[in-house]
């Protein structure tokens, strides 16, 4: 099956922002992690924003910072169990220890799945299908207003402009 051979494959992209890419059969949906992260005020369901980050290492996150009473330097987030070096790594620029936390998490349109771009607010999907056959047609996205151009309305445009970028057109390619 062509969609099987598509497993393990890693799209990175550098960029001022960290961005992770995931690669498997059913989301190819590259994401943008912008902002920071308060470690010390940090809830269990926002560390699981985070690349990486699921569920149980979340709340052994939090369950740290309870036992040690806070977090002195960032890099104290290595002692939760789950928390690897690389993962800290990748993880560390959207880290802080004293500003307000903003992190967000934005969907490349350019990657985007039908399920990752039916997950924005309002999109159905038929507004999902649009994009992505604009996608296709015009080898990627340019800029975000194009949306329009796909059948977004304007409406649906503001309400989604802030929760999606635009990444470098990288079409998955099969193999025959």
């Amino acid at each position: 099956m062509r969609r099987s051979r598509r497993l393990g494959i890693l799209l990175t992209v550098f960029l001022f922002v960290s961005v992770v890419s995931f690669a498997d059969s059913k989301d190819t949906t590259r994401r943008v992690w912008t902002g920071k992260l308060n470690i010390n005020s940090a809830s269990e369901a926002d560390f699981s924003i985070l690349p990486g980050i699921g569920d149980v290492t979340a709340h052994r996150i939090v369950k740290l910072r309870e036992e040690i009473g806070g977090f002195k330097a960032v890099s104290e987030l290595k002692r939760a169990k789950g928390v690897s070096e690389g993962l800290f790594a990748k993880i560390e620029p959207n880290l802080t220890l004293f500003d307000k936390s903003d992190l967000r998490v934005l969907v490349d349109i350019n990657s985007a799945t039908e399920g990752a771009l039916k997950k924005l607010p309002g999109m159905s999907s038929k507004e999902s299908n649009s994009v992505i056959e604009y996608r296709n047609r015009n080898e990627g996205f340019k800029k975000v207003e194009e949306l329009s151009l796909a059948g977004i309305s304007n409406k649906q445009y503001e309400e989604i402009k802030d929760l999606v970028t635009i990444l470098p057109y990288a079409p998955i390619k099969q193999k025959q």
